[in-house]
């Protein structure tokens, strides 16, 4: 019966975790910045789980207006919210050793800023339930293994950002963790 919230939830391992949270129960909100795959696959889970167990709704993680909207609408349908798994990101970048400017700023928005403005706008709702957050960083921000190099930034940051928040939330009862995967292929 927990309320959870899925960042990046239109494919891969968002829409993954949306699904093994509504087979143990869970009701679900898939976010994305919208394409036909999110719509389409909120109606296949829909049909598996029940319409009242998932809904979609399309946010850029990088906007904070989007995601105030977000926010009002998971108050609207829940009151309340247990865990946020922010899985927002994108490991496309250039191969070079310092990527650009503009470069560097669309894929530490994609990565980073998306992940630190979800907490933000949450991080009220979660101390009020005791919630958790969860990040999904990368093995890129732990090994330097070839990956591009702001992507890599990108996810260090978010491992440094969740460990920081973990031992200041302890207090308030907010559990956050991090998990950092490898390359995960899907159709």
């Amino acid at each position: 019966n927990k309320k959870v919230l899925i960042t990046g939830a239109s494919r891969g391992i968002g829409l993954t975790i949306a699904e093994s949270f509504l087979q143990e129960g869970a009701k679900t909100c898939l976010v994305s910045r919208g394409s036909n795959a999110l719509f389409k696959n909120e109606k296949k889970l829909q049909d598996a789980y029940g319409l009242e167990s998932v809904f979609a709704y399309k946010c850029d993680c990088t906007n904070i207006k989007a995601l105030d909207s977000l926010k009002n609408k998971v108050k609207d349908k829940w009151a309340d919210l247990d865990i946020v798994v922010v899985n927002v990101g994108d490991g496309r970048s250039a191969s070079d050793a310092l990527p650009d400017n503009d470069q560097w700023q669309r894929t530490w928005n994609s990565n980073f800023e998306s992940a630190l403005q979800t907490a933000r706008t949450f991080l009220p709702m979660l101390k009020k339930s005791k919630g958790c957050l969860l990040f999904v960083s990368s093995i890129a921000g732990i090994e330097a293994f070839g990956a591009p190099t702001d992507y890599s930034t990108a996810k260090s940051a978010i491992i440094a950002l969740s460990k920081s928040m973990a031992r200041k939330l302890a207090a308030d009862n907010v559990r956050v963790n991090v998990i950092a995967p490898g390359n995960v292929y899907f159709k």
